[in-house]
């Protein structure tokens, strides 16, 4: 696990070597345990490392065995081993045990194409081709790790953070009114976008190669996930692909162990952790408030599998004194609600262990949200609205994702904000057409059912763009590697070619997942309804702008086109006022806010 960084210019070495550390420096927290540069001609890359896999001798850059392929990468390759037994067979002789030196000669044997089909792994990958004098660029397949970059010209840099590509003085950092509006919807940015303009997100399961005699930059799709034919799978078929997936995840040198929320997804997870490691640790974070307090059900799940549970509560205090912390480890504003709990609860993982098995991606997967009932077929009417076409009522589904007539996205799930609602806030901006959405229309139509179109549309936006971002950049401010074993290609697409019958019905949401469940936990964890990650957030709002002095002036975003400070400012006073204020609205406000404040001061610094 690590951060990484490139830039392509013209520049003289001792140059090259500066600007590198200035930019590594950016991403420490990602990498503590050391740091590698690597310089060539006009390509200067280097990369921060957190020792997971051979401490010793697993620095980076690692090279193919005449030196040709020089490999970087942030993350792990969990079938390293595997990979490594092919390529010795074929006569490759490996100097070191990291899974990044089977990177560079995989790519020397497969090619990138080859490389890339046989990896299982959470990873941003920079592999550069001496002989041909092309970079590779590519990030996972469901997007764990991130990666952006940047072009202008024969300029080209790429990055773990935004962060490290703004003190490049020729990126364009002015901020993206789209994006913006998209953040304002969905409360993340989603997509290829970013906030700034001149910075854009490699997409998960996509790969970047660029030449650095022209500067010439392609982009290729290398995965895409299967959906069809649709084929279902007995228990124990799935508790086997399960069970491999978790032990592959829990191959490290550094302690191990688990986030355990006392949902069935984190229960799984730790249930099959602990066969692997008995009195593994674990780790989950209660509330003071009743309604919103999960700790006693992961205490009970902890107890039955044997595991040596830490348990931590957040409260007003900590979310005040959290927040500033957490925006500043943000790359871009993002408002899901339980950052600052996550936050809290990786600072004192890290006090125990050097990786965190998560439950992510199992809701997405396996169909665990209660939106999603709206497309079943019988309930189907709750998600779709009615145009008037020819005198006749005719069934328009969700097609846009935040621009349908419903304020809801395609996979049902509720926008922050209505479209009428943004414009007042962006003075009347309209966001202009985004190709990655074409593409994005384009995949859910591959779809075999609503159902599975439904969870394929957070596949591609909520999970890598929310869910994946809140792990990632919580658990790295504290130099601690997430791990999400549900995420493992085959794990995740036998979830999402079951039938609608295996994953949701009227009355049970992830059905195949719950009777795996009935496998490893207590009745009582397997037969429980979905809580959800809910915080006492009204009363906790209600403190921090009680704090602000001047609310309009709290809301003058000077470096967000036409932002209207005074609507903001009304808005959030309603909201305050009401009897059910939107939290997540005002929330999501409230660390757009913060993210613009923290931005500017670093400009200016």
């Amino acid at each position: 696990m690590c951060g990484i960084v490139g830039v392509c210019d013209r520049m003289e070495p001792q140059r090259a070597r500066h600007l590198l550390s200035r930019l590594l420096a950016t991403m420490e927290a990602r990498g503590p345990d050391g740091a590698g540069q690597y310089i060539q001609d006009n390509l200067a890359m280097g990369m921060r490392r957190l020792a997971v896999i051979d401490v010793e001798g697993g620095g980076q850059p690692l090279l193919s065995r005449d030196g040709q392929v020089v490999a970087f990468q942030n993350g792990e390759i969990y079938n390293h081993a595997d990979l490594r037994r092919e390529l010795e067979r074929s006569g490759v002789r490996f100097t070191s045990s990291s899974d990044t030196e089977v990177l560079a000669h995989g790519y020397d044997h497969w090619g990138i194409e080859g490389l890339l089909a046989k990896l299982d792994g959470m990873y941003a990958l920079a592999i550069l081709d001496r002989r041909t004098r092309r970079l590779h660029l590519a990030r996972d397949r469901f997007g764990e790790k991130p990666l952006f970059y940047s072009q202008v010209g024969e300029r080209f840099a790429y990055s773990s953070n935004t962060t490290a590509l703004a003190l490049l003085p020729w990126v364009n950092l002015d901020i993206d009114p789209g994006s913006v509006d998209r953040y304002l919807a969905l409360h993340y940015v989603p997509g290829r976008r970013t906030m700034f303009k001149g910075i854009h997100r490699l997409l998960p399961g996509e790969r970047l190669t660029l030449s650095l005699d022209t500067c010439a930059v392609s982009l290729e799709t290398y995965y895409r996930p299967a959906l069809t034919p649709i084929a279902p799978v007995t228990s124990l078929d799935l508790l086997a692909r399960i069970e491999s997936a978790v032990a592959s995840r829990l191959v490290a040198d550094v302690p191990v162990g688990v986030f355990l929320s006392g949902g069935i997804d984190s229960s799984i997870v730790a249930a099959v952790a602990a066969k692997h490691h008995p009195a593994i640790d674990t780790f989950s974070m209660g509330f003071k408030d009743a309604r919103c307090d999960e700790s006693v059900h992961a205490q009970t799940v902890a107890r039955a599998v044997g595991a040596s549970h830490h348990h931590f509560t957040f409260d007003e205090t900590a979310f005040h004194e959290l927040l500033p912390t957490v925006v500043e480890a943000l790359d871009e504003p993002n408002g899901d609600q339980a950052l600052l709990p996550t936050y809290w609860l990786c600072r004192e993982a890290k006090r125990h262990v050097t990786v965190v098995l998560s439950g992510e991606g199992a809701d997405e997967l396996f169909a665990g949200y209660d939106y999603y009932g709206g497309m079943l077929p019988r309930r189907s009417w709750r998600f779709r609205v009615q145009e008037w076409i020819g005198g006749r009522a005719v069934a328009a589904p969700l097609q846009r994702l935040c621009q349908n007539i419903q304020p809801v996205t395609p996979s049902g799930f509720p926008l922050v904000m209505d479209a009428a609602g943004r414009q007042r806030i962006l003075g009347g901006h309209m966001p202009e057409s985004d190709p990655w959405e074409d593409s994005f229309r384009c995949m859910l139509a591959r779809a075999d059912s609503s159902l599975q179109r439904a969870t394929l549309a957070d596949i591609l936006t909520w999970l890598p763009d929310d869910l994946l971002v809140k792990l990632d950049r919580m658990a790295m401010a504290n130099s601690l590697e997430g791990r999400a074993p549900f995420l493992s290609p085959t794990l995740a697409e036998t979830a999402l070619r079951l039938p609608d019958s295996q994953r949701m019905t009227a009355t049970r949401s992830k059905v195949a997942l719950r009777e795996v469940a009935a496998l490893l936990l207590p009745p009582e964890i397997v037969q429980r309804r979905k809580q959800g990650f809910v915080l006492p957030m009204r009363r906790w709002l209600q403190q921090w702008f009680a704090r602000v002095d001047d609310c309009r002036s709290y809301f003058e975003l000077s470096r967000i086109p036409a932002f209207d400070a005074a609507a903001a400012a009304s808005l959030v006073e309603r909201e305050l006022a009401a009897p059910r204020p939107n939290e997540r609205l005002l929330f999501a406000l409230v660390m757009l806010a913060e993210w613009h404040h923290s931005f500017v001061r670093r400009l200016r610094a």
